[in-house]
């Protein structure tokens, strides 16, 4: 079977309103985004055993974006999602402090006000709050914290910048420098995709399933797919994603979830950012595997098979006992087998990680020498096993600042 690509290349002078808009965290008018609803491009891919396709979207960013001009270093924005405070701010202020100040942006959205005192003062900046809620809609401070970051130093852009979502529980697992190479010398974004019975399904009208791939919420992703987010949502694309796809109507038991089951379970900030910028699976046939190329996606291509584990490249590590042991290539496995019995997380449960309240000075170094980037969740202030000062031992070890 040929596959077929359609690429749409739109002119920047035709959107300046639109752009504009987004990027200052405002809706766009009705007028302004016209050409959101008016132009689409669908792109196919050859699969292995199966034909199947992502729906998708234009891409936007090549109407206002200067591919493969820099005009200062490549940037990293830490994009931190915060309740009422970030915790362990002293870890990451000896994070940043030995971080380049133009190699890197820290911005936090705040939901409670108790959190903005509890940032003054730090190298995080606060943007404008606005409404989110639980599962149903976390992804509207994301793509708030992606707009604010665009408008960083406006005028200035990369395109190997990088944009990091960072949880008010997560600690860096790296030293900045490897975290900043690691990130600004790959190209594409990084999408954590769980194993595939957590995948929401329906019946596709043009036969076989339509599926949205699940992922952490914990992404990172590369400048044009910043753009095309803040663009995508303002433009009101895949708002109903979770009704469309009955997310959460059926009571949820672990046995019970299986692969094109049409039982969909999670949350808006789980999907909608693989959705906008990939486009949900089409004509999905489930007595066949498929393979699906996907541009600037790291560690292509997607499998698509009832018992494929963890996909992509999963940046953060976070606990979720159900898929410890899952298939494949298991990077959360590796770690948490690497870990000695004080540094083991709490297990948490189906519907919430688990997370750590202490830890050893050797599950220290298992952090430094994992594979992740970022490690969550811990709570403020956690226990050192065997006594002394977390923060500061864990500065030592894992970023080797501080006496030896």
């Amino acid at each position: 079977m040929v596959a077929f690509r359609f690429v749409v290349h739109v002119l920047a002078i035709v959107f300046p309103a639109f752009r504009a808009a987004v990027l200052r965290g405002v809706p766009p008018s009705p007028h302004d985004d016209l050409a959101a609803h008016s132009m689409n491009a669908s792109l196919s891919f050859s699969a292995t055993n199966s034909t199947i396709g992502f729906r998708r979207q234009v891409d936007w960013s090549s109407a206002f974006s200067n591919k493969g001009v820099a005009n200062r270093p490549a940037r990293i924005f830490f994009l931190f999602l915060a309740v009422d405070k970030v915790s362990n701010l002293k870890i990451w202020a000896n994070f940043f402090a030995e971080a380049p100040a133009d190699q890197y942006r820290a911005l936090v959205h705040c939901k409670l006000p108790s959190c903005l005192a509890s940032v003054q003062g730090s190298k995080l900046i606060p943007v404008p709050t606005v409404a989110s809620y639980y599962c149903t809609d976390l992804v509207s401070p994301m793509n708030q914290l992606l707009g604010h970051a665009l408008n960083n130093d406006a005028g200035t852009e990369n395109p190997a910048d990088k944009f990091v979502f960072v949880s008010d529980s997560t600690l860096p697992g790296k030293p900045f420098s490897e975290i900043y190479a690691t990130l600004a010398g790959r190209q594409g974004s990084d999408f954590c995709a769980f194993p595939s019975q957590e995948w929401a399904d329906i019946p596709s009208i043009s036969g076989g399933l339509e599926m949205a791939v699940k992922v952490h919420q914990w992404i990172v992703v590369e400048r044009a797919h910043a753009v095309n987010s803040c663009m995508m949502w303002a433009s009101g694309k895949d708002h109903d994603l979770m009704h469309r796809f009955k997310m959460n109507w059926q009571p949820f038991a672990w046995p019970n979830n299986t692969f094109a089951d049409q039982r969909n379970f999670g949350c808006l900030d789980e999907f909608w950012h693989m959705a906008a910028l990939y486009g949900t699976l089409s004509h999905v046939d489930t007595a066949r595997d498929a393979v699906v190329s996907l541009q600037m996606f790291t560690n292509n291509p997607l499998r698509v098979s009832p018992n494929q584990g963890w996909q992509g490249s999963c940046d953060t590590f976070v606990m979720w006992a159900k898929y410890l042991h899952a298939p494949g290539n298991n990077p959360f496995l590796k770690f948490h087998a690497s870990l000695d019995a004080p540094s083991i997380p709490h297990g948490g449960n189906d519907q919430r990680p688990g997370w750590w309240d202490t830890m050893s000075s050797y599950g220290m170094k298992m952090v430094r020498n994992s594979d992740f980037l970022f490690i969550r969740k811990f709570i403020d202030n956690p226990i050192l096993s065997g006594g002394g000062d977390f923060a500061a031992e864990y500065t030592k070890v894992v970023f080797g600042i501080g006496k030896p």
